[in-house]
């Protein structure tokens, strides 16, 4: 009798090592990301993210800090380095399995520099350029038919100096105010921040 005991307990032992562990049945939350588009490009160092998710009472998080979530949608405001980045969002709620998704954006900190071709004489045409001190290389302004003094602060703006070089006598200039020309290098080249522009003036081009 005993032994029967044993060989049952062994049996039932063996029965229970063997069972194949059932999958999980638990329903995943569901994450759509409305934006950024992924590898897409801004000049800001700030980017909103933002989106949907069900459950409505889910919680999000962005780069792990909590997004604010109503009625399933959320938003988060994300801090961008220069360069790319890698944004990461993942929502989880109770009883639920989490769910997960990521995009990448690039902060571009190149110098857009202005055209200043047709700008009102004794004004420095604005720019919007967002100036970053480890993007060393700029594009040289077009300032042509420009005054001296006009195309000189277009190319400081630019983090470039401008070198007039007159080739006019002292009575054209008494005829009439002196433009520039041309420049060199030319309009669209690439240099180093800092580097002289030479400017060719002249009373009619």
């Amino acid at each position: 009798m005993r032994r029967l005991i044993v060989l049952l307990a062994a049996g039932l032992l063996l029965s229970a090592c063997g069972e194949t562990p059932h999958p999980t049945t638990e329903p995943r939350v569901k994450l759509k990301l409305d934006a950024p588009d992924s590898g897409g490009t801004t000049r800001d160092d700030h980017i909103a993210v933002s989106g949907t998710v069900t459950p409505a009472d889910a919680t999000v998080q962005v780069m792990g800090v909590s997004a604010q979530v109503s009625a399933g949608a959320f938003t988060a405001d994300v801090k961008l380095q220069p360069g790319g980045n890698v944004i990461d969002i993942t929502a989880t709620a109770p009883g639920q399995r989490p769910a997960t998704d990521a995009v990448r954006v690039t902060r571009d900190t190149r110098v857009k520099v202005p055209d200043v071709v047709g700008s009102t004489p004794g004004r420095r045409s604005a720019t919007d350029a967002v100036r970053f001190v480890r993007d060393m290389r700029v594009d040289v302004p077009n300032v042509l038919f420009q005054s001296p003094d006009d195309a000189t602060a277009a190319l400081k703006d630019a983090g470039l100096v401008g070198v007039v070089e007159e080739s006019d006598t002292w009575l054209d200039r008494l005829l009439g105010a002196p433009q520039v020309c041309a420049t060199r290098p030319a309009a669209g080249a690439a240099v180093a921040r800092g580097s002289k522009v030479t400017l060719e003036t002249a009373r009619a081009c």
